[in-house]
């Protein structure tokens, strides 16, 4: 995959955006880093989607203090990467509400199950089913914000700037 001057740029400005969203946390460690990350994913491809979904991620559970462990945030940053690329991938090929769904599901519930899941392996005493209970709502509530306002933002940016990024 080559990479142009203008992606690099764009995607460091992104990740950038995200490190400052990362400073409006929602609940926890969730908060509003995703959004440059989706964006991304819609106006340079799913793969720098993702990229800036995972450092994103790690970005905003670092400046929260890892409430979870680094390896449990280590796998939410590849969790957040699959979301990304997923949303990407499925609003270039098919159509923009399924790849919001999609995307919304995928960064909630589905994630959540995983950490979840991986969280009770690990012997967090905070995880499993306590786990998913407590953060599903805010978890939905961010991935929705973060999808929405980021198709929002790039209809606006594809239809008033007229340009492909």
């Amino acid at each position: 995959m080559k990479i142009t001057t203008k992606e690099l740029v764009t995607t460091g400005l992104m990740i950038a955006m995200a490190a400052v969203l990362a400073q409006f946390p929602i609940y926890g460690s969730i908060a509003f880093d995703a959004l440059p990350a989706f964006l991304t994913a819609v106006m340079m491809g799913p793969v720098l989607g993702g990229l800036v979904g995972f450092i994103a991620h790690l970005l905003v559970a670092m400046f929260t203090g890892f409430p979870f462990s680094l390896p449990l945030h280590l796998l939410i940053a590849v969790l957040m990467f699959v979301s990304c690329f997923i949303y990407g991938k499925v609003r270039k090929s098919h159509n923009r509400y399924l790849a919001m769904a999609l995307g919304i599901v995928m960064n909630g519930p589905v994630s959540l199950a995983l950490i979840s899941i991986f969280a009770k392996i690990l012997g967090m005493p905070f995880s499993g089913i306590m786990m998913f209970s407590a953060l599903l709502l805010p978890l939905l509530v961010g991935a929705m914000v973060n999808i929405l306002v980021a198709d929002v933002v790039y209809g606006v940016i594809k239809e008033k700037i007229k340009i492909r990024i």
